[in-house]
């Protein structure tokens, strides 16, 4: 217990952890067995498009991250999230107590620049599903800005190493974007694993959407009036051998979602029609500002 509060000590510093079994984020140990070969090999790229088909600039703006997902503010500032692994390499090793957590950088003006990198701190989170022991921790996040001005994080936690842990979409609320507090968990099915979430709001709903990772164009679909908690609704329909692994958002009253380089939109949010295959590969993160659209991707 002792080492676990140590290990703890930094994650918490400067926030407000109560309660005995409300924790932060655990820094862990670096364990990789091939640093060329995995997440922490990627890095993300941003890129910038004037219609939403086709896109162009490959700008790197954080090395060693992956699971990109990019939020566009009111305020026209752009917050990028991922998950982020320095420490592998030694041009970053002084912030590997960082590795594995979420990582944040910010751009006021539209990418032209980008505030470093800082770990997204997320306090209040169960013990039992996050320590140092199980390896659980916060990934694969998605964000949304709410209409009081807050931004709500969305994330996976697997909370064991073993093939039974079942992994469940949990959520934190934060006003500044990074220092957040945890709200609870948002989605979950018995015995099925539940990961690499997006979230928009449509009118007076919020959709949250889940790889089924079946290959055959549809995705676990669930629906929200707070954000908060989901329940599950009919499965996503997209079409074709097609997963709903990337980032939706909302613009003029439709949704957008940009997955594998393909493009589809909805009007009801649980049917989508496929617009065009020239958006942005693999998982990648997608905003608008303005009728303009600007993206981020890891590889």
């Amino acid at each position: 217990m002792r080492t676990l509060l140590r290990l703890l000590t930094f994650a918490c510093a400067g926030l407000a952890c109560s309660g005995a079994w409300a924790v932060c984020v655990p820094t862990l140990p670096i364990q990789v067995d091939d640093p060329k070969k995995g997440p922490w090999a990627s890095s993300v790229y941003f890129k910038t498009s004037s219609t939403g088909r086709g896109f162009t600039g490959n700008k790197k703006i954080v090395s060693h991250a992956d699971v990109p997902m990019l939020m566009a503010a009111r305020n026209g500032k752009l917050y990028a999230y991922f998950q982020w692994f320095p420490g592998v390499y030694t041009s970053d090793r002084k912030y590997k107590r960082y590795f594995d957590m979420i990582g944040l950088r910010i751009s006021p003006n539209k990418g032209k620049t980008w505030t470093m990198t800082r770990a997204v701190r997320i306090c209040g989170l169960p013990a039992k599903l996050v320590n140092n022991r199980n390896g659980g921790r916060p990934m694969d996040p998605s964000a949304v800005q709410l209409a009081n001005g807050k931004i709500r994080l969305y994330f996976t936690i697997e909370p064991g190493l073993d093939d039974e842990a079942i992994a469940r979409v949990h959520s934190a609320i934060s006003t500044n974007g990074r220092s957040f507090r945890y709200e609870g968990e948002s989605f979950a099915l018995k015995n099925v694993d539940i990961r690499d979430c997006t979230v928009a709001k449509l009118r007076k709903t919020w959709h949250m959407y889940c790889p089924n990772w079946k290959n055959n164009g549809r995705g676990y679909h669930a629906t929200s009036k707070n954000g908060v908690r989901f329940k599950r609704a009919a499965d996503a329909v997209v079409g074709g051998k097609r997963n709903l692994l990337g980032n939706v958002t909302e613009v003029d009253g439709k949704l957008y979602f940009y997955s594998g380089g393909w493009v589809a939109v909805s009007t009801n949010g649980s049917r989508f029609r496929l617009l065009h295959k020239r958006g942005l590969p693999g998982d990648p993160g997608i905003a608008n500002i303005g009728g303009k659209w600007y993206g981020i991707e890891a590889h």
